[in-house]
């Protein structure tokens, strides 16, 4: 299991999200409970890192981005490029980076990244396009910032939530 997560902003307090590693294809998703109203499983393919399960206590982005096929692999390219550059300046922890096996209602491939921040003050101090926080000390604030906007500008469209691990 990579972790079970419960919503902090952006979804419903009546959800739970629950993602698991398999080696070979997933059994269907076979849950009972009367406190269970519905289920959606979506299955992923592992674009970068991924494999290490959630346990640290904060705040946990689930980050979607919206691009053109073609460009899946720039965009993980990209990503995987700054984020060595963030961890070193931020408290930012990247868990993972996957490729949705389905495309949306348009076409357009989906990629979800699992961003693990010890606080939503360090989430917000890791904004590359905000004010460098007071105090702040980012050496590679350009180097990740500038990859972060070159991955901004393929993209289709992003959103994100933010969740903590379910007790």
């Amino acid at each position: 299991m990579l972790g079970v997560w419960a919503p902090m902003i952006g979804m419903s307090v009546n959800t739970v999200t629950a993602i698991s590693n398999w080696s070979k294809e997933p059994p269907k998703a076979s849950y009972k409970s009367p406190q269970i109203t519905g289920v959606r499983t979506r299955l992923f393919d592992t674009l970068a890192r991924g494999q290490t399960p959630c346990t640290a206590e904060g705040a946990y982005t689930h980050r979607w981005f919206m691009c053109a096929p073609e460009n899946v692999k720039a965009l993980t390219d990209i990503s995987a490029e700054a984020w060595p550059a963030m961890e070193t300046d931020t408290a930012a922890r990247i868990a993972g980076f996957w490729l949705d096996r389905e495309r949306n209602a348009k076409g357009e491939a989906v990629v979800l990244m699992i961003v693990f921040y010890p606080n939503l003050a360090a989430w917000d101090a890791s904004r590359y396009w905000k004010p460098m926080p007071t105090g702040a000390v980012q050496p590679n604030r350009n180097v990740w910032g500038g990859l972060f906007a070159q991955r901004r500008d393929i993209l289709l469209d992003s959103f994100v939530t933010i969740h903590r691990l379910a007790k």
